[in-house]
C-alpha cells in the first residue's frame, strides 16, 4: 500500500512539519475498507500509517516533482493535522507522475485536490519511474524582459549552461501554460521555499519596465521588493547583467542599484554565478 499525499501548498514539502485540514485526511478517494480502518487515526491507526510509504506530491497546476518518504508522527492542532515527516530521497519527476493515474487507480481530478489518502498500489510499481536522486540539486528562477529577442537568445544559452551544470531552472517560457494565471505563477515561484534562488537578469527593457512598473517585469520587480527590502545581507536574489548599456554601464533597475551585481561579461561571471547558487544550498542567510 502507498500513503498519497497532495496538496496545493508549494511549501508543504519543503521543511517537516506540514499541515492538513482533518476533513481531507483519508475521507475520500480511498477503499471503504481502507477509510473505515484508517480515518480515525487512532493510537494503532497512526503506527500501521508510519509502516507504509509515503508519495508526498503537490497539486498538478505546480508542476513539481513528488518526494517518496515515510510519515514519522501524526499529531492534533487547532490548525489542522500535524505531519511530521522525512524523504528517502527517491524523486518521480512531475511528467512521470502525470502518467501514474492508472497506476495509482486515481482519476484524473484527483491531482487538483489537495487530499491525503491510502492507494493500494505498492511502491515497488513506482520504482521504474524513480528518477535520479536530485533532491538536493539547487533550484532557481530567472527573471527577464523578452525584449529585445537578443536578450532572450542571451537568456536561454544561459539557462542552459545551468542545466548542464546540475542547477534546476524555472522559468516562464517552459513552466508556465496557456490559461494559467501569470500573476500567480510569478507570486508562487518567486516567493517559494523550494526556490534556492532567484537570477534578476538585467537589461535596458528590464530596467525601463521595472522603473515604471510596467507589464510582467514590472510586477516581478514589486514582488522582489517586498522580498529584499530591509534586507540588505540577502543572498537569495542575485542580479546579473549579461551585456553593459550602450554606455558601458550596467544596467540595473532602481530597486537593485545598490546591490553587487554579477556582470557575466567578465571572464570570471559565470563562475562567480554558480558559486553564488551553489553556497545557498549550504548556507542560510537573512
Amino acid at each position: 500500500m502507498l500513503n498519497l499525499l497532495i496538496t496545493s501548498d508549494s511549501s508543504a514539502w519543503v521543511k517537516s512539519p506540514a499541515f492538513m485540514e482533518p476533513e481531507r485526511c483519508l475521507t475520500e478517494y480511498i477503499l471503504p475498507e481502507l477509510k473505515d480502518k484508517y480515518s480515525t487515526l487512532s493510537k494503532e491507526a497512526i503506527e500501521e500509517l508510519k509502516e507504509i510509504p509515503c508519495l508526498f506530491a503537490y497539486e498538478k497546476f505546480h508542476k513539481l516533482d513528488a518526494y517518496v518518504g515515510f510519515i514519522k508522527n501524526i499529531d492534533f492542532y487547532q490548525k489542522g493535522i500535524k505531519i511530521d515527516y522525512e524523504f528517502t530521497g527517491q524523486v518521480i519527476a512531475f511528467d512521470d507522475l502525470m502518467q501514474l493515474t492508472d497506476i495509482l487507480d486515481m482519476n484524473t481530478w484527483e491531482w487538483n485536490r489537495t487530499h491525503w489518502t491510502i492507494k493500494k498500489t505498492s511502491l515497488e510499481e513506482l520504482e521504474p519511474y524513480f528518477k535520479k536522486q536530485d533532491i538536493n540539486k539547487p533550484k532557481v528562477f530567472v527573471s527577464y524582459s523578452w525584449n529585445p529577442p537578443s536578450n532572450q537568445k542571451n537568456v536561454f544559452e544561459l539557462i542552459e549552461k545551468l542545466e548542464s551544470d546540475e542547477i534546476k531552472v524555472v522559468y516562464d517560457k517552459k513552466d508556465l501554460y496557456p490559461g494559467q494565471d501569470m500573476n500567480y505563477f510569478m507570486e508562487s515561484t518567486l516567493t517559494s521555499d523550494e526556490i534556492d534562488a532567484v537570477i534578476i537578469v538585467c537589461n535596458k527593457d528590464y530596467v525601463e519596465k521595472a522603473n515604471s512598473r510596467k507589464g510582467g517585469v514590472g510586477y516581478e520587480s514589486e514582488l522582489i521588493l517586498t522580498e529584499v527590502k530591509n534586507k540588505p545581507l540577502q543572498r537569495k536574489y542575485i542580479p546579473i547583467v549579461i551585456e553593459h548599456d550602450e554606455n558601458g554601464e550596467l544596467p540595473l533597475p532602481n530597486f537593485i542599484k545598490s546591490r553587487l551585481c554579477i556582470d557575466l561579461s567578465k571572464d570570471t561571471g559565470y563562475a562567480e554565478l554558480l558559486a553564488a547558487i551553489k553556497n545557498l544550498r549550504e548556507h542560510s542567510f537573512i
